[in-house]
C-alpha cells in the first residue's frame, strides 16, 4: 500500500507483522495540494496521521498572517503526527496543512484504541512518542524565549544570528531562527531610522529656537538703539 517502513515509525515498531498488516489495511489515503488545510485548530480530533508523500506543517492560526501563520514544526515522510488528540480525546491544539503536495494515510481513533487494546506493548512506544514531543516543545519554547528576551534588550546581533550559525537539528527551528533573524534586522532599521528622524527633528527645533531668540533679541529697545548708533558711527566715519 505504501512505500514508507513503518518499523521504522516509533508507534508501529513494536508491532508483530500479522498486527502491523492489520494496521496498514485499516488506513485510508489522501492526496493534499500545496496549501491545503488537512485540520483546523478546534476541530474534532478523529485520526492520527502518517505522511507518506511530501511535507505536513503544523500551525498556530494568526489573523492576517501568510499562509494562515508561521509553522511550528514540519512532517516529512514516514513521520505521525495527530496522536495525541487520540489519546486525550481533545480538539487539535494546533492547525495543519500540507506545504507542498502531499500524500497522508489516516488511521481512525476506533482503530488506534483497537490497536493499543490488542497490542498493549505499543502504550510504550505511545509514551516514547509524546516524550519526544515534549522535548521537542521545551526545546522550541526555551529557544523562543531566549530571542525574545535578548531583542527585547535590544541584543538583535547575539539574539538573532544567522540561521546557519544556530546548532538546530530540526529545519523547522532553523527557519524559525531565520525568521527571527529577518524580523530582528527590520526592527534595528526601524530603530536606527527613527534615531536619524529624532537628531534631525533635534537639529531643525534648534535652529527654529536660534531664530526665534534672534528676532526676540532684535525686537528689544535695546538692540534698535544699538543699531541706530552703528549707523550714527559709520555716517561719522564716512563723514
Amino acid at each position: 500500500m505504501t512505500d514508507i517502513s513503518f518499523k521504522s515509525i516509533t508507534l508501529f515498531s513494536q508491532l508483530s507483522d500479522e498486527a502491523l498488516a492489520s494496521v496498514t489495511a485499516a488506513l485510508t489515503q489522501r492526496r493534499l495540494a500545496a496549501g491545503e488545510i488537512l485540520f483546523n485548530q478546534g476541530d474534532p480530533g478523529d485520526e492520527l496521521i502518517v505522511v507518506r508523500q511530501g511535507k505536513i506543517a503544523i500551525f498556530v492560526p494568526t489573523a492576517g498572517a501568510p499562509a494562515g501563520g508561521q509553522a511550528i514544526r514540519h512532517f516529512q515522510p514516514g513521520e505521525m503526527l495527530g496522536e495525541m488528540a487520540l489519546i486525550d480525546r481533545k480538539p487539535r491544539s494546533v492547525s495543519a496543512r500540507a506545504e507542498e503536495p502531499s500524500e497522508i494515510l489516516a488511521l481512525s481513533g476506533e482503530a488506534f484504541r483497537r490497536m493499543l487494546t490488542e497490542n498493549p506493548e505499543t502504550a510504550l512506544s505511545v509514551m516514547a512518542g509524546l516524550s519526544e514531543r515534549i522535548r521537542y516543545t521545551t526545546d522550541f519554547l526555551g529557544e523562543v524565549r531566549t530571542w525574545v528576551r535578548r531583542m527585547a534588550e535590544g541584543n538583535y546581533q547575539s539574539g538573532a544570528a544567522p540561521a546557519e550559525a544556530q546548532p538546530f537539528r530540526d529545519p523547522t527551528l532553523s527557519a524559525l531562527a531565520a525568521e527571527f533573524a529577518q524580523m530582528a534586522a527590520r526592527v534595528q532599521e526601524r530603530e536606527d531610522t527613527l534615531r536619524q528622524e529624532v537628531a534631525r527633528l533635534r537639529i531643525e527645533i534648534d535652529e527654529s529656537k536660534r531664530k526665534q531668540d534672534a528676532e526676540q533679541i532684535m525686537g528689544t529697545e535695546y538692540y534698535q538703539s544699538l543699531k541706530e548708533k552703528v549707523k550714527s558711527l559709520r555716517r561719522q566715519r564716512d563723514e
